[in-house]
């Protein structure tokens, strides 16, 4: 299955919060950083607008995740990023809907306003 979302931001700021664990657990769950991976499959941060960067990451939390950014043009910062998550894990409607609340709660830390998982 495949989640996709455009998020307004340039494609460098999208990937620290993927992989800087402080920002992961901004929007994820506090007890994960990089997505609870057990191992990193292939890493390509940004570099040139046309290469696409990938995080695939595969760990006990998530199953397997490949997590692909790409750029492009517009937006109120010049670029955008579409967002495309892969993975067997992501199959049925229960992980989705889960999925698309963690997909809203990336967009609102990418805009400062982190998860409280103080707040019950």
């Amino acid at each position: 299955m495949q989640l996709e979302r455009a998020i307004d931001l340039p494609r460098a700021i999208v990937w620290e919060a993927f992989v800087d664990p402080i920002l992961v657990t901004g929007w994820l769950h506090p007890s994960l950083t990089l997505l609870a991976a057990d191992e990193v499959v292939e890493r390509v941060p940004p570099g040139p607008a046309d290469r696409e960067a990938v995080l695939h990451v595969r760990g006990s939390q998530f199953g397997e995740l490949r997590i692909v950014l790409v750029a492009v043009p517009g937006g109120t910062r010049g670029t955008s990023t579409v967002l495309r998550i892969d993975g067997p894990g992501l199959g049925g409607d229960a992980d989705a809907s889960t999925w698309n609340v963690r997909m809203d709660r990336l967009q609102a830390l990418l805009r400062g306003h982190p998860v409280d998982w103080s707040v019950g």
